[in-house]
Parts: structure tokens; C-alpha cells; sequence
């Protein structure tokens, strides 16, 4: 899974206290059900997305995405709470110039959105042949960071389209239940004697010959007269639709391959 980050043009707020010390950092990271920006598709996230990553994560409070700016950490001074609207985030005092910058900042209207970095574990893509696809993201695997920013921006032009092009080769990939299946061209199924044979390939007529020569050879001994009318009769059992002409082709190039042999 590859790391992902998206923004939200909504500003974190900080705490106002009466003694005028800097109080605790808070803002949504992740807000559920709302259409993103146009990226080449729309994305949404999921209510509930976040619920297992919050388990697995260990997550920072960052400063645009930099380790270097980090003002909190969950189970330090960093809580999270996931609600009907999303990801809530709240990032207490901590006697740090990152926390105190990053909350002056946030304070004084200079960091203007917030974002998160995250991974994704799964997603539905719909309407991916058109020019308006969409992707929801319904579990998030793993949650880096969260925190305010500079620039609330979505993805760049190249990851949006790296994730739209991987979406559509994932979805030209048939599944177990949509695999190719051979049609009458390709393959000629025969019964005989109440067994059933396949061939398929280039070769396909010779060996359904081949087969009813063996057949006929495994056969107790007939005279001349009543030969022809003991020897194993093939019926094709492909699609009950196929035409009579398309069978008798068929036929026909095993006949052929059968007088070869004689």
C-alpha cells in the first residue's frame, strides 16, 4: 500500500484560555461523505473509514507533513476521536517552540487547512470507463500523521493520474467468475460412448479424431456390414444455441481428419 495525503480547506482553531497561555490545537483531519476537488475523478471518504486505523496507527501531529515540525503525538498529547463527521483531532499544550509555533500560526490565520497521511486498505472505484470516475475510500489501513497547513491542496496531477490508471488496469483483470471461456471456434467438446472430451488448440479437430479412431479400436470386432453403424457416433455438446450450420463445419473438419488417417 502506498502512502497517500489529503487536505481539507478547513483551519484548525486553538483554544483560547483567559490567563493567555496557548491552549490545545483542535481540527478535522478527515471529513466523511464530502466530494473531493476534481483530481481526474472525485473521491469521498466513507463513514466509519478510519475506525480500524486508529487501532493499528501511531500517529504524529505534524506541521505540513514534516517530522522535523512534529507538536504531538497520540498517547502523549495527541487524542483522536472519530465522529459521524470524521476524524477529530485534539493536540494539548506541550512545552515545545513546535507547539507553540504551530498553534500561534494556526492562532494567527497563517496555516489555513489541515491534511493527514495515510494508506489505503479498501476502496471502490465506479463509472471508471467514463471521463467522471469516482473513488470511495471505505477503510483507511494506516494513518501517518495529521496536522495543519500551508496549502490545503489535494494530489498532484501525477498521483491522481497514477491512481486512476491503476484503477482501470486493476479492473481490465478478470476475476475467478468473469474468465475467459473458449467459444465454438476455439474448442470442440464431443460425447462418446456417454464420456465427455474437450480439445482446444490448433490441433483441436485431429485429436477429436484421434479419439474416435481409439474408440472405434477399443471396440469388440464387427463385421464389414454392421461396422458403420456400431462405430461411436460424436454429438457436439457446446452451446444448444450454435447454428446447424456452424456444427456441421465441425463435423466436417473431423470427417476430414478421420479420412486422413484411413
Amino acid at each position: 500500500m502506498k502512502k497517500e495525503v489529503r487536505s481539507i480547506n478547513i483551519p484548525a482553531s486553538v483554544e483560547k484560555r483567559d490567563d493567555g497561555t496557548t491552549g490545545s490545537i483542535t481540527g478535522y483531519a478527515i471529513v466523511y461523505d464530502k466530494d473531493s476537488e476534481d483530481m481526474g475523478f472525485i473521491e469521498r471518504i466513507a463513514p466509519g473509514a478510519a475506525k480500524k486505523a486508529l487501532e493499528r496507527s501511531d500517529i504524529r501531529g505534524l506541521k505540513n507533513h514534516d517530522p522535523n515540525l512534529i507538536f504531538a503525538r497520540q498517547g502523549v498529547n495527541l487524542e483522536l476521536t472519530e465522529d459521524k463527521g470524521g476524524l477529530k483531532y485534539v493536540a494539548t499544550p506541550i512545552d515545545t517552540r513546535n507547539f507553540k509555533d504551530v498553534a500561534e500560526e494556526v492562532r494567527s490565520g497563517l496555516l489555513t487547512g489541515q491534511s493527514f497521511g495515510f494508506t489505503v486498505e479498501k476502496d471502490e472505484w465506479r463509472d471508471l470507463e467514463t471521463d467522471h470516475p469516482t473513488r470511495t475510500i471505505t477503510e483507511i489501513g494506516e494513518i501517518y500523521d495529521v496536522g495543519p497547513v500551508s496549502y490545503p491542496a489535494y494530489p498532484d496531477t501525477s498521483v491522481a493520474v497514477r491512481l486512476l490508471d491503476e484503477a482501470r488496469a486493476a479492473q481490465e483483470i478478470p476475476s475467478e467468475e468473469e474468465a475467459p471461456t473458449f467459444t465454438l471456434a476455439e474448442v470442440v467438446t464431443l460425447t462418446l460412448d456417454d464420456e465427455t472430451y474437450t480439445f482446444d488448440g490448433d490441433d483441436r479437430f485431429d485429436r477429436a479424431a484421434e479419439k474416435i479412431e481409439e474408440l472405434r479400436a477399443s471396440s469388440s470386432p464387427k463385421t464389414a456390414d454392421d461396422a458403420d453403424a456400431d462405430d461411436p457416433d460424436p454429438k457436439i455438446t457446446e452451446d444448444e444455441a450454435v447454428e446447424e450450420e456452424a456444427r456441421n463445419d465441425i463435423m466436417e473438419k473431423i470427417n476430414e481428419a478421420l479420412e486422413r488417417k484411413l
